[in-house]
């Protein structure tokens, strides 16, 4: 199996380098009918996410966090932000 970035790099030198199929197959060491394969299959490989995207918790808290950081002004930051993940309870 050839990774996704030797099909690019192959694609890139025949289309575009006008290299011919004999000497890229010579340089890969590749058979010409694999290359011959990879050149029709259409338009370059894309990278597909298998799972959607993560969702934060932190949205959620927002508008909370910033009233309960309003009424404490003086805090530090980080001992502020420990005493809001505790009294949310998010650790």
């Amino acid at each position: 199996m050839i990774i996704t970035e030797s099909i690019i790099k192959i694609r890139r030198s025949i289309l575009r380098d006008r290299k011919s199929i004999r000497s890229v197959s010579r340089r890969t060491g590749l058979s010409r009918y694999t290359i011959k394969k990879y050149l029709g299959e259409g338009p370059e490989p894309r990278y597909r996410r298998r799972l959607p995207p993560v969702r934060h918790k932190l949205p959620t808290y927002e508008e909370r966090l910033q009233s309960l950081y309003e009424q404490n002004p003086g805090l530090p930051h980080r001992a502020y932000l420990c005493i809001m993940a505790h009294r949310l309870k998010l650790w």
